[in-house]
């Protein structure tokens, strides 16, 4: 193992994020800390960084040398956006820096930014086509994806600092200067043709406005899941959320929950720029991203060329085993006999089986993470782990099925709070139970006949599913099963389970 860092000096903020990576690339974050430098306020009427505002950087990156070497950090990697790019004493102050701290800077142009955005999306959501935004403090980076891949990119020097200033809403009439926003916006839109004839497309939010609205709107709704990354809002949701922020003035901002005290005086501007641009394409909803530049760094670092072929899913459920200390090779194990009994129980009821299949070998690979708080209560310990962890391309209804499957497969009658359970359907939670019942019989086969997978005969009738297994292993099962097998198996599946030797 070795801890790395990446520090990312934005225009509005800087970050720096201690990963801790093992062998096989997994990583998990060991610290990280975030200083709301507002650099982008420092670049003069000559766009040179002042004084002030190059004093502010030193001191942060210094803090942040100092908290990677208490981490025994091996690699720091520093990377830089608009406020430092457009720097005409950009030179002066990254020989300033490296005098300093010995920090090597490098200074990302508007499309490797845009670049790395990308990056991370592809690594932790299951999109094809979509539209990319990340509205930093200085600039505004929007990437058309067609088929997984970059088909457009372009960086505006537009971010909340500068659109802020064109644009102050706190201070102004708001339906006069509304009208003159999407007037400006549109404007430039217009000059992106690539844009201008994509329509119908989700539009992923990265950076902090994003992140901001899904928090607002998350309290706005009292979304129960303490999850943000690929949390979705209609476009008629967004529309509805903006038309209340735009009403309230600066002392209201600052009590609405979910809007972070150091964003909301260049919180309206972005935001209305976020939603002209679902506007001007269409846009039938918003995904937010948790996750931006610094990430894909990180990801770029730790998979290289193998970025663009990686199964993102199977990498994020290794990385969640490997950070629990958990037996990747068992969980394989699981997850293969799982499918062996749900091959032939398949067709009993065929219409769940594309989500079924998804999600089955999700649960069998993660059925033991509780394990790593305790064995008593694993079942619950899942639960949360799970319901708190990125499991990339996954919807966060998923997710929760995941956990609830995984918990009932060690409780029958396991209840999860009515906030949570009101996400899903009665279909979804039939699934959860269909899968928890066989994910149940997979871990009890395996504790208890530890052979060749391939000596589990699987006789399915049509009132009977027998599985023949070896006469040692059906007398240690015998009393192994829980009492509510019987009656789950027949609920679910409308058969009779019975275990006979071979």
């Amino acid at each position: 193992m070795k801890n790395i860092a990446v520090i990312d000096i934005g225009s509005n903020s800087m970050r720096v994020l201690v990963y801790e990576i093992y062998e096989n690339n997994s990583f998990k974050i060991i610290d990280e800390e975030k200083r709301m430098t507002r650099l982008g306020e420092y670049i003069d009427k000559n766009n040179k960084l002042s004084n002030e505002g190059i004093e502010k950087l030193l001191i942060t990156l210094e803090f942040f040398k100092i908290l990677c070497e208490k981490n025994n950090v091996v690699e720091i990697i520093v990377v830089a956006t608009e406020a430092v790019r457009r720097s005409e004493n950009r030179d002066d102050i990254l020989g300033l820096i490296k005098k300093n701290t010995g920090l090597n800077i490098r200074i990302l142009s508007g499309l490797e930014e845009s670049a790395y955005g990308y990056i991370t999306i592809q690594s932790t959501m299951d999109i094809s086509d979509a539209i990319l935004i990340d509205i930093g403090g200085s600039s505004m980076e929007i990437t058309l994806v067609k088929d997984r891949k970059i088909s457009h990119g372009i960086s505006l020097p537009l971010g909340s600092i500068p659109l802020t200033k064109l644009f102050p809403f706190d201070e102004n009439e708001k339906e006069d200067l509304s009208a003159d926003f999407k007037k400006f916006i549109f404007k430039e839109f217009d000059k992106l043709p690539w844009l201008k004839n994509e329509k119908d497309l989700p539009l992923i939010g990265i950076g902090g406005t994003a992140r901001s609205i899904g928090k607002i709107h998350k309290k706005f709704i009292s979304y129960p899941l303490d999850l943000l990354h690929n949390y979705s809002v209609s476009f008629e949701e967004i529309k509805i959320l903006y038309d209340y922020v735009i009403s309230l003035d600066f002392n209201q901002k600052q009590k609405l929950k979910g809007l972070p005290k150091e964003r909301v005086d260049i919180f309206t501007a972005p935001f209305s720029a976020l939603v002209m641009l679902m506007d001007y394409c269409n846009c039938p909803l918003l995904k937010i991203s948790q996750y931006g530049i610094r990430e894909g760094v990180l990801y770029e670092k730790l998979l290289g060329k193998d970025i663009h072929n990686i199964d993102i899913l199977e990498f994020s459920l290794n990385n969640i085993l490997t950070n629990n200390d958990l037996n990747i090779t068992h969980a394989d194990k699981i997850r293969d006999l799982c499918f062996v009994i749900y091959k032939y129980l398949e067709n009993s009821n065929s219409k769940y089986s594309r989500l079924e299949n998804k999600l089955l070998g999700i649960i069998a690979k993660l059925h033991d993470v509780g394990v790593s708080i305790s064995v008593k209560h694993a079942y619950k310990h899942s639960f949360y782990i799970i319901i708190n962890s990125l499991i990339a391309g996954l919807s966060h209804k998923e997710i929760l099925m995941t956990a609830y499957s995984i918990a009932l497969s060690g409780k029958f009658d396991y209840k999860i709070i009515d906030e949570y359970k009101d996400l899903l359907t009665k279909d979804q939670i039939l699934i959860c139970k269909r899968l928890s019942t066989i994910l149940c019989l997979a871990h009890k086969i395996d504790k208890y006949f530890y052979n060749s997978l391939a000596e589990v005969v699987v006789i399915n009738e049509k009132d009977n599913f027998k599985l023949a297994i070896p006469k040692a292993s059906v007398k240690y099962m015998k009393d192994s099963l829980p009492v509510e097998m019987d009656e789950s198996f027949k609920k679910c599946f409308d058969k009779k389970l019975c275990i006979i030797e071979l």
